[in-house]
């Protein structure tokens, strides 16, 4: 249970060359040896309403402690997660991986650090998806962009470092210059030019620092759910969690 051979292309969609690519990629990143699948989605979802998470570019689930959603919009995720073969689950949706190779790479790469993260401290990935859902709902000084959660800064500097190492620095770093100049994500390539993304960012003491910013109107918001909330508890016990990391 949990532990079937890793899986890097559930529906057998890549071409030869892409998968060449996932291999490449993966070697970048320290994985579980076994219980990991990617599923690349032959859809989109863009009917689905704004605040699903399916809605992403990608997703990263830990199924073995309960990250699945009863709105699976592909039917094969719902198999794999009552299938019990797989721990950790990377979601991408077509647009991720149907188009150019370093965007491929980019999106891939940013999954496979939440995964990483998560398996580094489960803390961690609790308290960027708790951040990453609230934080626009919330008066905050900071900007209300992807980046401002620190597990997402930290998964878009492991994405460029991995670009890097795939495509060489002038090209990857044009990609981003690009990005940071045209295209829907402008505003958070820029919070990521802020970052040297071969210096040490320390996604802990970033992300406790936020939680401990803002703290009453997050003790609010768990108060009011505390049930959907249990896994956190309070922001003392998530806190508590990340430091003794």
């Amino acid at each position: 249970m949990w532990d079937s051979d890793n899986n890097f292309d559930y529906l057998n969609v890549l071409p030869v060359k892409r998968k060449t690519l996932v291999q490449n990629t993966c070697l970048a990143f320290e994985l579980p040896r076994k219980g990991m699948v990617i599923l690349f989605d032959d859809s989109n979802y863009e009917y689905l309403p704004k605040s699903s998470n399916w809605r992403n570019l990608g997703n990263h689930l830990n199924i073995e402690s309960g990250d699945s959603s009863q709105s699976d919009p592909h039917p094969t995720i719902e198999k794999i997660v009552r299938s019990k073969n797989y721990s950790h689950l990377i979601w991408l949706a077509r647009r991720a991986w149907d188009t150019t190779e370093i965007d491929f790479v980019w999106n891939l790469s940013h999954e496979l650090r939440h995964l990483v993260q998560d398996i580094e401290n489960r803390a961690l990935s609790l308290a960027g998806n708790f951040l990453y859902f609230n934080l626009n709902g919330m008066d905050i000084d900071e900007p209300k962009i992807q980046t401002t959660v620190p597990t997402e800064m930290d998964a878009e500097l492991a994405a460029w470092r991995t670009a890097r190492k795939l495509f060489g620095k002038q090209m990857t770093d044009l990609y981003v210059r690009d990005n940071a100049n045209i295209g829907k994500k402008q505003k958070i390539f820029r919070d990521l030019l802020k970052n040297d993304p071969d210096e040490k960012y320390d996604v802990f003491l970033k992300t406790i620092s936020l939680l401990r910013k803002y703290q009453s109107q997050f003790e609010d918001i768990i108060t009011q759910a505390p049930s959907y909330y249990r896994e956190i508890g309070s922001v003392d016990e998530l806190c508590g969690k990340l430091t003794n990391s």
